[in-house]
């Protein structure tokens, strides 16, 4: 606002007042704090792990703790017929050098070799990717804890986790806790009588982070359904169904502070990670850049395939193709040569584009406590934390991992014991969707919604505001007019407490109440 200190012109000024005082300052309400493994974590030279770093954008993520893990993959020959028939490869190629039936009897095309792209250790981290499923869906400020570096561990670690979580229960400002790393710990052998797959190290952090927001009354868990991941998959020869995940889960979760935990279910096929993220070094290089001799190979056939003339005899364009591929086994190339050089060999070879694409779709499934994370400050900063984190289609998800319909949902949604999944459903014309919004405490009738969990804590005030009854000076209908006895008994259905009444608005009544 100008004022007479601040005007150095001549001229015809109005300057207006505000009639009320400034407005309560708003409150951020999602604030996600993400534990888990991070490529680095400095901050002007200075390591920063297990500390709760602030930050707004995957920029200021990158910054701070780098980019995702480079897994290596070796690349296997498939020659099991059954396997080949049933299309169980991950790609084929044919190799000119070897015909089963050459000339000059009767020629018969080059033997086709198939092959799949197996991950060198399982190793495997979620955080960063999700972090970018996190901002895809409208993710603004939140903290990272980073716990180790991917160096420093090949494995997802119990210990480590559980350290994250420590610290950053010391942290004010989180209103969410999300360890997208957490599904990731080993298994664990299920006690006689049950079926895997269970984690009792999965179990000791989802119920440390429902014991967190319980104790703080200031967070809640978003928790992602272990063994997601291996529905239909054989773990100790059981072939796993849908009901063993969620049953185990549930039990995995407990039976305290369930109100402050909010589940998702299935996984997602993500689109966040780019082919750029690998190149021809991610197959196995690790220990001899000769194992690249393999990948040469392939790519050497199928320079042969595109390139040499009729006769089968090398022409220009296949001898400088021929010239990018040997360089491949190279130890002297910078990054920068590198990235140049994996750009000439994907315009030349269009397979290897294919192959890297392979290992994109191995890497791009994820949990969806990132995601959630991101619709929770999407539909906040939008809508409001009163209202439900629902109905919204998810972006950078091309698929989920498991179909539900309105049967398999229904255990999910309303179970006996009130430990509700919420549902994530591929909608015809709308893609993903979220399908649910409850916590794992069903069967209250205080906190089994999601929003009023986050929207009203305990001993937190909701103040009612009617029109008063019995005063002919409120100009309005008796219809829409009530009495502080009516309101009281109104609220205390929620099982709301009186605290007191105020009565110096013009028309209306006051009424305190606060939640227990």
């Amino acid at each position: 606002m100008a004022t007479t200190a601040t005007r150095r012109t001549p001229g015809v000024y109005i300057t207006e007042l505000a009639a009320f005082p400034p407005s309560i300052v708003g409150v951020q309400t999602a604030v996600p704090a993400f534990i888990g493994y991070t490529e680095t974590a400095q901050i002007s030279g200075k390591q920063v792990f297990l500390k709760p770093i602030k930050i707004a954008s995957m920029a200021d993520y990158e910054a701070v703790f780098g980019g995702g893990y480079k897994a290596i993959y070796d690349i296997e020959p498939v020659t099991d017929s059954a396997l080949i028939d049933a299309n169980k490869y991950d790609f084929k190629v044919f190799d000119p050098n070897e015909t089963p039936n050459p000339s000059p009897a009767p020629a018969t095309p080059p033997t086709m070799k198939y092959f799949n792209l197996k991950q060198v250790a399982d190793t495997h981290f979620n955080l960063y990717n999700s972090m970018r499923l996190f901002y895809a869906n409208g993710g603004g400020t939140c903290y990272v804890v980073s716990v180790k570096t991917y160096e420093q561990t090949t494995t997802v670690q119990l210990a480590d986790l559980l350290e994250g979580l420590k610290v950053t229960k010391e942290q004010v400002g989180p209103t969410m806790l999300a360890i997208p790393d957490a599904v990731l710990l080993p298994l664990s052998s299920p006690p006689a009588g049950e079926n895997p797959p269970q984690s009792s190290e999965f179990q000791d952090v989802i119920r440390e982070m429902l014991k967190q927001c319980s104790d703080l009354k200031d967070r809640v868990a978003l928790l992602d359904v272990y063994g997601t991941q291996y529905i239909d998959q054989l773990v100790n020869t059981h072939l796993v169904t849908l009901d063993d995940v969620i049953l185990n889960f549930r039990k995995e979760a407990g039976d305290t502070a369930l109100n402050y935990g909010m589940a998702y279910f299935p996984f997602l096929d993500t689109t966040v990670i780019p082919v750029s993220d690998f190149d021809y070094t991610n197959f196995n290089d690790t220990d001899d850049p000769n194992n690249l001799v393999q990948l040469k190979t392939i790519l050497t056939w199928e320079n042969e395939n595109l390139y040499f003339d009729k006769n089968g005899e090398p022409t220009p364009r296949s001898i400088a193709v021929q010239r990018d591929i040997d360089q491949i086994t190279s130890t002297t190339l910078t990054a920068t040569e590198v990235t140049k050089l994996n750009q000439n060999l994907n315009a030349a070879i269009p397979l290897l584009g294919d192959m890297l694409r392979i290992i994109v779709a191995q890497n791009d499934r994820l949990p969806p406590s990132g995601a959630m994370a991101g619709i929770y400050t999407f539909v906040d900063s939008t809508r409001g934390v009163w209202n439900a984190p629902a109905n919204i289609a998810l972006d950078a998800v091309a698929k989920t991992t498991f179909k539900l319909n309105d049967d398999l949902q229904g255990d999910l949604n309303v179970p006996v014991n009130g430990k509700a999944v919420n549902a994530i459903r591929e909608l015809v014309g709308r893609g993903p969707v979220v399908w649910g919004a409850r916590t794992l405490d069903g069967n209250s009738n205080d906190w089994r919604y999601i929003q009023i969990r986050r929207a009203l804590k305990p001993d937190g005030r909701l103040v009612f505001v009617e029109f008063r009854a019995g005063d002919v000076a409120v100009p309005i209908k008796p219809l829409h007019t009530m009495t502080d006895a009516q309101v009281r008994k109104e609220a205390a259905v929620h099982a709301l407490q009186w605290v007191k009444p105020a009565h110096d608005l013009p028309w209306q009544n006051a009424v305190v109440f606060r939640k227990p």
